[in-house]
């Protein structure tokens, strides 16, 4: 593998990792349009060739590629999330069609003559196949070199000159500038990954922001899936207090370290968090029934109290930070979907839990 060094690009690594989602609905737009052309260019050229009289074999090659071409195009469509999830295979299974036709149409005809589609072949799959380079370059050496032993075996020796020299430019030139493209592209998409994640993420706690949030809970309008059947408001106790106490890089700081304990906690207990404003934070769930977010709710609660931030005031009497904590669940199959109320009522139950004397939880239309 050390030979191909020069044609990789390992740093990109991460860069694949980052952006899975905007490279694979990238290579999806790809896979369509090369099925399309595909099928359209061979249905061209099977009319033209039984309109106007081509060899037998012409005639095979066009459309039998046509229909498999066409065959292929049905099952993009018919299987689209099926093709998208796996749109890399599915484009270079694509591009595979494209060079079989190339080389079979090129040995149909009644004389030899040059490579011309392989050559546009080799070019473009480079430049329009976003993956691993040494993957890509891997993928077009083997076309390369069965076009030259096809070449060597069954053409005279100027043509086997005119195409090795036509293949080792075009596909010279297809890794280099491939190369360069697909740097670009994800550099393209890691910016705009990164401009999307500062637009929806809040810089002190590193928590989604409410922006997010609401997002998040519009997906629900036309996804029932997507419908959170729980969610938590919270607000941490006298932090104003907390802030006139000492001071705002304190208040900061206690923010950050509260917004990485809601993070944490929400992996390891299947919760989403957000912060809403201030100090006050929201969390969505969506596979916990009212009971099971009661207990995380205690969970929670315990969880802050473990970072033992220090907090002696009086109106505190517990000496640390706490937070007070709403939740609600919803039953979606029984009522309309409506987010705002969701909000409104665990809103409702946040309130009742600082009326209860903060550092508790409490849930909507209980009092628990």
């Amino acid at each position: 593998m050390r030979f191909f060094e020069f044609l990789q690009n390992d740093r990109d690594k991460e860069l694949f990792k980052n952006n899975r989602e905007a490279v694979s609905r990238f290579l999806a737009s790809v896979m369509r349009a090369v099925t399309f052309i595909l099928c359209a260019l061979m249905g061209v050229m099977s009319f033209v060739s039984f309109k106007f009289g081509n060899t037998k074999a012409y005639k095979i090659v066009y459309l039998t590629f046509f229909i498999l071409s066409a065959l292929l195009f049905i099952f993009f469509y018919i299987f689209k999330n099926f093709s998208e999830k796996y749109s890399l295979f599915f484009v270079y299974l694509s591009f595979v069609l494209y060079l079989g036709f190339a080389i079979s149409a090129n040995y149909s005809a009644d004389r030899p003559q040059e490579y011309v589609s392989a050559v546009c072949a080799i070019f473009i799959i480079p430049v329009l196949i976003l993956d691993k380079s040494w993957r890509v370059n891997f993928f077009v050496a083997l076309p390369v070199a069965l076009s030259v032993i096809l070449s060597y075996k069954l053409k005279d020796a100027t043509f086997f000159r005119a195409d090795v020299i036509n293949l080792f430019v075009y596909t010279f030139a297809g890794i280099v500038i491939g190369r360069s493209v697909r740097k670009n592209r994800l550099k393209g998409f890691e910016a705009e990954r990164v401009l999307t994640l500062e637009r929806n993420t809040d810089a002190l706690t590193k928590l989604s922001n409410r922006r997010k949030l609401f997002e998040y809970l519009r997906r629900g309008i036309d996804s029932p899936e997507a419908r959170p059947n729980g969610m938590f408001m919270m607000d941490i106790d006298h932090f104003k207090q907390y802030n006139d106490h000492y001071g705002h890089r304190a208040g900061d700081i206690c923010l950050s370290a509260i917004g990485s304990c809601f993070e944490d906690f929400g992996q390891k207990n299947g919760l989403k968090f957000f912060r809403y404003g201030g100090e006050e934070f929201c969390a969505l769930c969506w596979t916990k029934n009212q009971l099971e977010l009661a207990e995380a709710a205690e969970r929670l609660l315990q969880t802050v109290r473990d970072l033992q931030i220090s907090f002696p005031i009086e109106e505190n009497p517990s000496g640390v930070v706490t937070i007070s904590l709403g939740y609600a669940s919803f039953d979606w199959s029984a009522q309309e979907y409506d987010f705002e109320g969701m909000i409104k009522s665990s809103d409702a139950a946040l309130y009742s839990a600082k009326s209860h004397g903060r550092n508790c939880a409490r849930g909507w239309g209980r009092n628990v």
